[in-house]
């Protein structure tokens, strides 16, 4: 199945479930909980197809193919006229994912920093404790 007939299936399933009422009188709760349904129950590949030159990502919801450049046998991608961002967010995704740094969202709420961590390493401090029962 191509993406064309993907999103016709999509929409197809949606106005069944709805009474094949116009897409006027459909709200988009509605069309989301209806499209969600059918993606669950019709599951196709949803990761980032990769060829040599080229990525693309396929949403299911919104109907869009995304295509980003790449550079071969690296995981380096940009669109088109934004080479410098690209190379930005992918070589910082790449620290991200080796561990070389750590991005905000992924710092839990308790976590002690990075810099607190290296100085109870080296012992320039004492131990963070995490377990609130300590604190008393």
């Amino acid at each position: 199945m191509d993406f064309k007939e993907d999103q016709l299936a999509i929409e197809a399933y949606v106005r069944m479930r709805c009474g094949w009422r116009s897409d006027d009188e459909i709200s988009p709760q509605e069309w989301f909980r209806y499209a969600m349904e059918y993606i669950e129950a019709n599951p196709i590949f949803n990761g980032v197809i990769k060829l040599p030159r080229e990525a693309m990502i396929y949403d299911r919801l919104a109907g869009k193919v995304t295509t980003w450049k790449r550079i071969p046998h690296t995981e380096l991608y940009w669109e088109p006229g934004e080479f410098g961002y690209g190379m930005y967010i992918s070589i910082y995704s790449l620290l991200i994912r080796h561990g070389l740094i750590r991005g905000r969202s992924y710092l839990e709420p308790g976590e002690p920093s990075t810099l607190r961590k290296l100085g109870e390493y080296f012992g320039l401090i004492e131990e963070y404790s995490r377990d609130v029962s300590d604190w008393d």
